[in-house]
């Protein structure tokens, strides 16, 4: 959270933090400042401080409106012009105008934190200035891991329209009739068309649309043998076919809030093989015995290793310890999930921290056969005290 940001620059033996990007594409810049922007500003945090935003003239009336900052200030505070007139190309005067800036919040000789993805040539170039910048991994993100409240609910209203673009998805494929040749076809103006991914990613993409959403990559509508490739979108042009598995991964955010959501349910539009329906009943298996066990102080390898024993058990592969392989349970059982899709904590076999309370994670079991296809079930949960609290509400359900 928010509150714990001055606890882990202290750990990390920074005086502060300082960062300079817009924020439409940077989750830090957004949590940090709430303010939505395109174009580079400056945000500075220093220990028991409050914080400082530094924006152009055109952002300031909004910064003080929209920021979640209380101390918002112009460029022109800090003399930007004529910094910018003083450099000999324009991109070095704000380089300069970033260091000027620095000098004068920051002590002389503060370790000053900013993230991995900072600029390098900007670090060169205020450390030439003499400031004591100190790169460092996780000092936003920590704090980004627990959730508060109204980041809870910002996920809840992805989920909530996430659940009602599935639905529909769902539905029409349920309504397909299946021909002699196995696919799937629907009805539109009298005529007998193929139902294919191109027919039913805007069903998701107007829905998204409606509420207020975004798929920033095309959600997964993955059929037959694709269902077994990770994370293959699926294309236009694929057919879906009867009696084969469809995995839905859909994963939008929200345009306005910023936060994601992430939910994942195969279904086979008519009979299921004995294979594909024992796949699906294992791996629903593995997401009730996670939920079950998952909680604040858990250990995400821990919930990794209950799902190995129980895939193993039942005769299937998987990659623990390392090992590759191309069916079978592929791939890790969660991450985090917030201002980006995939973010830490990861649950898998690496994960060495125990889980928090107000995480907000996935649990996405699967299992893959290059033959066959692949079946994954994928839920949202809030980590409680006591357990979980799930964000998921949609019934899972393999035949329609």
């Amino acid at each position: 959270m928010r509150r714990d940001i001055d606890r882990i620059l202290e750990e990390k033996g920074l005086s502060g933090i300082l960062c300079y990007s817009g924020s439409s594409k940077n989750a830090n810049m957004y949590y940090l400042s709430g303010l939505l922007a395109s174009d580079p500003f400056i945000f500075i945090k220093k220990v028991a401080a409050d914080p400082i935003l530094v924006v152009n003239q055109l952002e300031l009336a909004r910064a003080e409106k929209e920021s979640r900052v209380k101390d918002v200030r112009s460029y022109s505070d800090y003399d930007f012009t004529k910094i910018l007139w003083s450099a000999t190309e324009i991109k070095k005067g704000f380089m300069k105008f970033v260091a000027s800036v620095a000098r004068k919040e920051f002590a002389v000789n503060a370790p000053i934190g900013v993230s991995s993805d900072f600029s390098v040539m900007l670090a060169d170039h205020l450390r030439k200035d003499g400031l004591k910048i100190k790169p460092t991994f996780d000092a936003v993100e920590k704090a980004r891991e627990t959730k508060e409240l109204g980041e809870v609910e910002a996920i809840k209203r992805v989920q909530k329209a996430v659940e009602e673009a599935t639905a529909k998805v769902i539905e029409s494929i349920a309504k397909a009739d299946a021909g002699s040749d196995g696919k799937l076809y629907y009805r539109e103006k009298g005529k007998k068309q193929m139902l294919t991914v191109g027919k039913l990613r805007p069903i998701f993409d107007h829905t998204f649309a409606d509420r207020g959403l975004v798929a920033e990559d095309e959600t997964i509508i993955a059929c037959g043998r694709n269902a077994s490739v990770g994370h293959y979108t699926g294309r236009p042009r694929d057919v879906l076919k009867a009696n084969e598995p469809v995995v839905l991964d859909v994963f939008p955010k929200s345009v306005r809030d910023r936060y994601f959501s992430d939910m994942t349910r195969t279904v086979v539009k008519g009979r299921a093989s004995k294979k594909i329906r024992r796949m699906f009943e294992t791996v629903l298996q593995a997401r009730n015995i996670t939920i079950d066990a998952i909680g604040a102080g858990v250990l995400g390898k821990d919930l990794q290793i209950k799902c190995f024993d129980l895939f193993e058990k039942a005769g299937y592969q998987t990659i623990r310890g390392g090992k590759q392989v191309n069916r079978g349970y592929t791939h890790g059982l969660g991450h985090g999930v917030g201002l980006e899709i995939h973010e830490d904590p990861c649950i898998g076999e690496l994960s060495k921290s125990p889980l928090t309370e107000h995480n907000v994670i996935t649990v996405e079991p699967g299992l893959y056969d290059p033959q066959l296809g692949g079946v994954r079930i994928e839920d949202v949960v809030e980590i409680t005290s006591k357990g979980c609290g799930n964000l998921t509400e949609m019934e899972i359900c393999l035949e329609v």
